[in-house]
Order: structure tokens, then C-alpha cells, then sequence
């Protein structure tokens, strides 16, 4: 299942990449998120480095998802691959578009889950909508993080 989501944030790419290029600010883009908890991260986004959270499913099941980072060409993207967790495929691209008001933030996910844990049905019914909430979370906390410049 394929997931996008974009949100325009009024600051230049390079604020924003730098951003999002330190781990550490998950756990500020999450602090609204109760089902959310950073673990550890290797310091920088950068490739071969690692990321690892707990979030919960249906905010009760407790999942440990592990990423490395992969490629990525600054300050443009970067993408995550899942090292470690309950999911067939987990990719995840994040891309920062130059705009007239800021940057474009885009997330571009494919997740698959095994048959064994519900497989499509259970990413419809129970992943996609915590997904959903999560990035409505993350939105709202980068309105606050990046306040629009216009009155």
C-alpha cells in the first residue's frame, strides 16, 4: 500500500532538510503522539546510519521499528529502509521541493505487511488510519516548529 503525503512548510529547503536530517527531531515532531517513542538513533541522518522508535498499533500493541538510512542527496531527499519490525516492506522517501513560500514537504511510503500479520486488510484497517493520524500530528507540529512568515 502506498501512502503520500505533503505539506508546505514556510522555510527554505536547506532549513528544512537540516531539519528533518537530525533524528532526535522525531521525538519533537511526535511529542503530541502518546503512541510514539524514540529509542535511539546513530546521531545524523545520513546513509547507513540507524533510527529506532516504538509506536503503538491501535495505541495499545507496542511495535519496535528499526530504519537505515539510505540514500540521499542533500537537500533535496532521502529514504529509509526498514531494518527491523513486523512489516514485509517499509520504504520510506522524504523529499523537499523548492516553492515560493517555503519548501514542499512530500513523504512518499510503500508498506506491505505479511499475510501472517493481516497482510492488505489489516494495513487498510488498522495501520493506515494510526499512519494517517501520525502524519496529521507531524503536520501540525511542523505548523508550530515553522510558523508562516505572513501575518
Amino acid at each position: 500500500m502506498e501512502f503520500r503525503f505533503e505539506q508546505l512548510v514556510p522555510a527554505g529547503p536547506e532549513r528544512v532538510f537540516a531539519f528533518f536530517a537530525d533524528p532526535g527531531n522525531l521525538a519533537v515532531l511526535h511529542r503530541d503522539d502518546r503512541a510514539f517513542r524514540l529509542l535511539r538513533h546513530s546521531g545524523a541522518v545520513s546513509p547507513g546510519s540507524t533510527t529506532w522508535f516504538e509506536c503503538r498499533v491501535a495505541r495499545v500493541l507496542p511495535v519496535v521499528l528499526g530504519f537505515e538510512h539510505g540514500a540521499w542527496d542533500p537537500p533535496r531527499w532521502f529514504t529509509d529502509e526498514l531494518l527491523h519490525g513486523p512489516f514485509a516492506r517499509f520504504t520510506h522517501r522524504h523529499e523537499f521541493e523548492p516553492h515560493a513560500d517555503g519548501t514542499l514537504v512530500r513523504d512518499l511510503l510503500d508498506l506491505r505487511l505479511p499475510s501472517l500479520y493481516g497482510g492488505e486488510r489489516a494495513l487498510r484497517v488498522v495501520v493506515a488510519p494510526g499512519l494517517r493520524r501520525r502524519f496529521r500530528l507531524r503536520h501540525d507540529a511542523l505548523a508550530r516548529l515553522f510558523p508562516s512568515r505572513t501575518p
